[in-house]
């Protein structure tokens, strides 16, 4: 009787052992699976937000080339026409910060940044400028975007691109070139380095 209730004993102690494992397993297995749907459902939330965003950077792209597609019919409208499109991209700078993919952040925030300069994208036909530049660099923001949107890999830079570049370029090293000739000019004692 006495190896009776040891077995019965012992044979309790490992079914509430099994128990309270199989219980704690199922606990962890349970707060396992809750972490992960709650991490699944953020990220989705997350990229919803971010699609969203590239489709509200669409419309608002759409409006900025729509309106360099209008140029001015005299040159006296171009410094309205100019200041325009650099305040219609300013105002779509905080969208873009939404964008997750940071390579199409970068050429949508290029593509915006030519906009604050289209009096010297239309002014510079050496280095490719034109009238319709702004507008055919505002095609290309276009185009990035519906491919992300379509999960599309960006498509190369084009044309338009390198040359609002060159442009960019250009103007600085002029910017420079004029800055450091007005600090000579400005000091009879500068040294020019040999």
């Amino acid at each position: 009787m006495i190896g009776m209730d040891g077995s019965v004993s012992v044979g309790l102690t490992g079914t509430l052992m099994g128990t309270a494992i199989g219980g704690g397993l199922s606990i962890w297995a349970s707060v396992v699976a809750q972490n992960r749907q709650a991490k699944a459902t953020r990220d989705l939330r997350i990229e919803e937000k971010a699609e969203a965003a590239a489709e509200e950077a669409i419309t608002q792209l759409y409006v900025i080339k729509q309106r360099a597609w209008d140029l001015p019919q005299d040159n006296s409208g171009f410094g309205a026409w100019d200041q325009e499109l650099s305040q219609l991209a300013v105002q779509m700078e905080p969208t873009v910060l939404r964008i997750r993919n940071k390579e199409l952040r970068e050429r949508i925030e290029e593509v915006l940044g030519y906009m604050g300069m289209t009096h010297e994208l239309t002014d510079h036909p050496v280095h490719g400028g034109s009238l319709l530049l702004p507008w055919m660099v505002c095609s290309y923001g276009l185009e990035c975007l519906g491919a992300a949107v379509r999960g599309e890999p960006l498509p190369e830079l084009t044309e338009p691109i390198h040359k609002a570049r060159a442009i960019d370029a250009h103007i600085r090293e002029q910017r420079a070139v004029a800055l450091f000739t007005s600090r000579d000019s400005g000091s009879a004692s500068v040294t020019r380095p040999r």
